[in-house]
């Protein structure tokens, strides 16, 4: 599959987390339903780690390292955030609050990794931002 197949996948799945997360309700605390979900994403992966062999070294390489960096930031602390938004201000603004880290993005994988920004990148990143400025303001 294509890389963009990927993202729209990823986009189904995030669309629905906001809705699911909302529908949870005040049951239990922000904090409690992302330690509940990495707990649970955490024994699905391992099962399919553990069961197609990819339980090597490389777990514990620079790359390895940085992808359990990137779930601490991203899933632990990020969701976190997230959630509590969720419950402060409702799944549709806090999605399409959240929506606008493309920005960020565009600015580090320029900076960091030489990542070049075109016009098609830079107008569509403007735009996602001013639409979340549109629904903050």
């Amino acid at each position: 599959m294509e890389g963009w197949v990927y993202a729209l996948l990823a986009v189904i799945c995030w669309g629905f987390e906001a809705i699911i997360v909302k529908a949870a309700g005040d049951g239990v605390d922000p904090m409690t339903g992302t330690g509940i979900g990495c707990v649970a994403a955490g024994a699905i992966f391992l099962v399919y780690l553990a069961v197609s062999g990819r339980i090597t070294g490389a777990v514990l390489s620079r790359s390895g390292m940085l992808y359990g960096l990137a779930g601490v930031v991203s899933f632990a602390i990020g969701h976190y955030l997230y959630y509590t938004a969720i419950n402060k201000s409702g799944a549709a603004l806090s999605a399409s609050l959240v929506a606008t880290y493309p920005l960020l993005t565009v600015i580090i994988a320029a900076l960091f990794f030489g990542e070049p920004v075109t016009l098609r990148s830079g107008i569509g990143t403007l735009l996602i931002v001013i639409g979340g400025l549109v629904l903050l303001f």
